[in-house]
């Protein structure tokens, strides 16, 4: 996608994406089909690069899936994601720099299956305190490769019970929000694990605006033990 970044300056810009992609979502606590769609993302943030890098960025996204035995893509998926990161200049040479730093990281992802469970919502929601890489190569004319890698260390997991209580969930605005925030699991990677990746490369187009085109990947998974 292209990201326009408005400022002008090198050290403060705004960030704003709109990025097109493939979504896969296995649900256990429903069945072991994988269900799959394309997925529009929206992404706004900023960047402060001046000794240190500071990274932040607040997503959007929506998918609609279907298994491989729905002829129509019914079931729903939506995303909202936040994250901050501080990293340092712990390396560089010539024209590569890397950074290292903490991340902090909101996310939501709910689903809505109404062609196998009109009565629930089904999500997968995390708040966790990570590391962010980011590999930097700088290329002629102001061009760029950046390169990021988030990994967890420590995450507050929630999932709804494998086998619910109640035949209809509470769909009010302040049911919604209690059901996301329920069953809270501490974890380390070693039970709920997430990456996300991305590369893109930045080039001006005015004095005051870059753009970039970028590739990301992002992959969760939380182990049935978990009560998921």
């Amino acid at each position: 996608p292209a990201r326009p970044q408005e400022k002008d300056s090198r050290q403060f810009r705004h960030l704003a994406t709109l990025q097109f992609g493939v979504n896969n979502v296995k649900e256990e606590n429903l069945h072991a089909k994988v269900s799959r769609g394309t997925i529009t993302e929206l992404t706004y943030g900023f960047e402060n690069r001046t000794e240190a890098w500071q990274v932040f960025h607040f997503t959007l996204g929506y998918s609609r899936l279907k298994t491989e035995i729905e002829d129509v893509s019914k079931s729903v998926n939506l995303k909202l994601r936040a994250d901050y990161s501080f990293n340092f200049n712990v390396f560089s040479k010539g024209n590569f720099t890397y950074y290292l730093g903490p991340e902090a990281t909101l996310a939501y992802s709910g689903s809505f299956f109404p062609n196998w469970d009109d009565s629930h919502l089904y999500w997968a929601d995390y708040w966790a305190v990570g590391a962010r890489n980011i590999f930097v190569l700088q290329t002629k004319k102001k061009n760029e490769w950046v390169t990021t890698v988030s990994l967890p260390v420590v995450s507050v997991f929630s999932r709804p019970d494998q086998f619910r209580l109640y035949k209809i969930d509470d769909t009010d605005f302040n049911g919604i929000v209690h059901n996301l925030h329920s069953n809270p699991v501490y974890a380390f990677p070693d039970r709920v694990f997430f990456l996300r990746a991305g590369t893109e490369f930045r080039f001006p187009i005015f004095d005051n605006k870059r753009q970039a085109f970028s590739y990301s990947v992002e992959y969760i998974q939380v182990k049935q033990e978990e009560g998921n």
